[in-house]
Parts: C-alpha cells; sequence; structure tokens
C-alpha cells in the first residue's frame, strides 16, 4: 500500500524537475571573443556595450556551441 502512495509522489517530482529545465533564458550578451587555455575554456562578452568586456570559464559544450557575435547563453540557436 505504501509503494501505491509513493508513485504520484514520484511521477510530480519528475513533472517539476522537468519543467525547471525548460526554463527560456533568453538572449543574453554577445560574445566577442573566446578563449582557450589548456583544458580551460573562456567567452568574452561585452553585458553593457561600452567597451566593458568580461572573461568567463564556460563548459567546452558552451564553448562550441557559442560563436563570436552570438548571444550567451543561447547561442546554439544563433
Amino acid at each position: 500500500m505504501r509503494r501505491l502512495t509513493l508513485v504520484p509522489v514520484l511521477v510530480a517530482v519528475a513533472a517539476l524537475a522537468l519543467a525547471g529545465c525548460a526554463q527560456d533564458f533568453g538572449h543574453g550578451p554577445e560574445v566577442t571573443e573566446k578563449s582557450k587555455d589548456g583544458r580551460k575554456f573562456y567567452l568574452v562578452v561585452d553585458p553593457t556595450k561600452e567597451g566593458k568586456e568580461k572573461k568567463f570559464r564556460v563548459s567546452k559544450y558552451d564553448y562550441h556551441d557559442c560563436n563570436r557575435g552570438s548571444k550567451y547563453p543561447k547561442c546554439i540557436d544563433d
């Protein structure tokens, strides 16, 4: 009997987790440059469009998905 009450709870938790993964972050700052230092990957963006570029570390997947001129974090769709 206890398993029957646990199943709907697990299904609800799984549905909420999947809904959280489907967030749309929209378009962020434009990638102006990419750099790689060994196994560390970096993107350079200018979030304020005032020439104040910021370099930050990203995963290798983001590094490969984001080209110059694309918008981070949704680079793959650009």
